[in-house]
């Protein structure tokens, strides 16, 4: 990695600036029902995607690397001369956005600072053809002063730009709201009937306009059995959108730790109607009893999904008895949706996942890119043991939040 010349690779208003339009021009993506009835979701899922964090130093974390041999060429009296000498790499871990590294800030130094920046550190040579412990120790703290000094000027500069980043985002929420509110209060109050539905069409995905299409389900040493399952990239879009929801729940904890196990499952039964076009229910009796989520297809359900509050292993193995009781022999495709309330979240998901592992129809654990935000899991199904069901576990941390 080569140095470079820090501060200069652009002005770092513009690099806000930029981030500040990005945030404002997702508010018209984001869903319309989560617009006008959980605006505040909407703004601060925007607010923690595009602010920016201030670059702070881990001095007390910093490494080298083994001097080496190196050669600089000097000139002296109009002659060029080469001339051995040692370096060796500093490394200093950091934390934030680097990008504010890179950037000039309103104010800013007219020398040049070289050092080259990674996502997690800065990294600076030390040359010279005499080096010495102290020469390095002096070195370091010469750079360590100019950080320090040019990276306030951008940390100060950011902290004046957050609460602007805040105002444009929330402001552009309340617009499309205002707008949303409006088309739906015309609508209201029209006395000309909507036009029919036709049910024989597809279900459409609002947000991407995919179709659900049906892919025929295996039994294990058969062929493949005539029954329509919901398609894999289906699927992984209703989970997608409650992990979408949850990580949303999770960043406002004063807002969500006021909700009841039935409430968060209204707000889940409200998103997903909004990509579903109003086909999910909840409550619906199914095999054993009523489940928490479901989204049927003519005669076969597409979806079924559990929301369950943890309470240890043994209430947590009884709610997976409870999902898998309500999967007739057709359903293949399954959600537990656990919310954690208090204790340590990783310790908590690696006891759900032992429980479900150790659960007598447990077949088999697929792998998992963030098993913080989803685990998945191949299950017998309790009426057919040649039949297999995909199911899904989505924790959902919500501390609870004093006062």
């Amino acid at each position: 990695m080569r140095d470079g010349h820090l501060f200069s690779s652009g002005r770092l208003a513009e690099y806000l600036h930029t981030r500040q339009g990005l945030a404002v021009g997702e508010v018209v993506k984001a869903l319309p029902d989560e617009i006008r009835f959980v605006p505040g979701v909407v703004a601060d899922r925007l607010f923690e995607e595009y602010q920016v964090a201030a670059v702070r130093f881990d001095w007390d974390g910093i490494t080298r690397t083994e001097p080496r041999e190196d050669f600089e060429v000097i000139e002296r009296w109009g002659e060029r001369y080469t001339t051995p000498i040692h370096t060796l790499s500093i490394v200093v871990p950091i934390s934030g956005d680097p990008e504010l590294l890179r950037r000039q800030a309103d104010t800013y130094s007219s020398g040049t600072l070289e050092a080259a920046v990674r996502e997690d550190a800065v990294v600076f040579s030390v040359r010279g053809a005499e080096l010495t412990p102290e020469a390095v120790r002096g070195h370091i703290a010469q750079m360590r002063h100019e950080l320090e000094r040019q990276t306030s000027w951008a940390n100060v500069q950011l902290e004046a730009w957050i609460p602007q980043l805040r105002v444009s985002i929330e402001t552009a929420v309340a617009q499309r709201k205002e707008r949303l509110d409006s088309a739906a209060s015309l609508s209201a109050g029209l006395d000309i009937p909507l036009a029919p539905v036709d049910d024989n069409r597809r279900i459409d995905i609002p947000v991407t306009r995919k179709k659900i299409r049906f892919q025929r389900g295996g039994r294990a040493g058969h062929s493949m059995s005539p029954e329509p399952s919901l398609a894999n990239e289906v699927y992984e879009d209703v989970t997608r959108t409650i992990g979408s929801l949850a990580r949303a729940m999770e960043r406002l904890p004063h807002t969500a730790s006021k909700f009841k196990e039935v409430e968060i499952r209204d707000l889940i039964l409200f998103i997903l109607n909004s990509h579903w076009e109003g086909a999910v229910r909840g409550e619906v009796f199914n095999g054993n009893g009523k489940t928490d989520i479901l989204l049927p297809w003519k005669d076969r359900n597409a979806f079924i999904g559990e929301c369950k509050f943890w309470s240890g292993p043994k209430g947590f193995a009884e709610a997976i008895d409870q999902l898998l009781g309500y999967l007739v022999w057709q359903d293949t495709k399954a959600a537990l949706i656990l919310f954690i309330r208090s204790g340590e979240a990783s310790s908590i998901i690696a006891k759900a996942d032992n429980t479900i592992q150790n659960h007598p129809l447990f077949k088999v654990a697929k792998s998992n890119v963030d098993p913080a935000v989803r685990l998945d899991y191949v299950m017998v199904s309790r009426s057919d043991s040649q039949r297999f069901i995909n199911l899904a576990l989505l924790p959902v941390v919500i501390p609870k939040v004093d006062g």
